[in-house]
């Protein structure tokens, strides 16, 4: 099924990689690609690990998006500059005459607000259920206060992470030894971005709401290496029980 108002803005990132490539298995196909350059220190394609869990593509990281997009007949827009805010990514989003812009840029990277006042609104997979977990790294986090780790689909609006939500749902606690940040957490936001376009394409419009935030919540996450390596080990841990 070819969604021609949606449009994906893309980076060669795993991410990326796993967005396009679920899609495509789902039969989801965006009516064009908008590829940042990679940055100056881009890392190598990585091997793929197999995930045990039901109901998810495992993203294949030697897969580039342009190969994906090539398999699967999605046009692809090159823009120079690996910048989301830059005029050339806003005149490729004008051309493109879409609704809605999948967002998978390079992390770090904030859309500015003549971005998302560009016409189409930005739909983002957020790693953390919202409002709860807000901030860049909140699945570990929720791995580390025994919540399940989850996804939230938001529009995005000129704050962070506090867009109205399209939806949310949680998934079982990675495998241990996986590499959490390439490939589970890249499959499960992946997922639910299907599911959300299976449901826009059955309804031409995304049903957002507005996020209520319980007093007390934390505003923002970000792990500290210390943490997330405890995180890490607490799935190791949890492995060794299972087994």
């Amino acid at each position: 099924m070819r969604l021609d108002k949606v449009i994906m803005l893309a980076a060669h990132t795993a991410r990326s990689q796993a967005y396009l490539q679920t899609l495509v298995a789902r039969d989801l196909l965006p009516g064009a690609v908008i590829l940042l350059a990679p940055p100056e220190k881009a890392s190598a394609p990585r091997a793929s690990t197999r995930l045990s869990l039901p109901d998810l593509v495992a993203p294949d990281l030697g897969e580039s998006v342009p190969a994906t997009c090539a398999r699967a007949g999605i046009p692809v827009i090159h823009v120079d500059t690996p910048d989301v805010n830059s005029a050339q990514v806003v005149q490729a989003i004008a051309s493109c005459q879409a609704d809605t812009v999948i967002y998978s840029g390079y992390g770090g990277q904030i859309v500015a607000d003549h971005v998302l006042a560009s016409g189409p609104v930005f739909l983002h997979m957020h790693s953390g259920w919202l409002p709860d977990y807000r901030g860049s790294t909140t699945l570990y986090y929720a791995l580390l206060n025994g919540d399940p780790p989850a996804v939230s689909a938001l529009l995005l609006d000129k704050h962070i992470d506090t867009g109205p939500v399209v939806a949310r749902r949680q998934y079982p606690v990675p495998p241990a030894h996986i590499d959490v940040d390439s490939v589970y957490d890249a499959a499960i936001r992946a997922d639910l971005l299907a599911r959300v376009l299976q449901e826009y394409a059955a309804s031409g419009q995304f049903q957002g709401e507005p996020q209520q935030a319980a007093a007390g919540t934390a505003p923002y996450y970000v792990i500290h290496p210390v943490l997330k390596h405890l995180a890490l080990l607490s799935l190791a841990s949890k492995g060794a029980e299972d087994g």
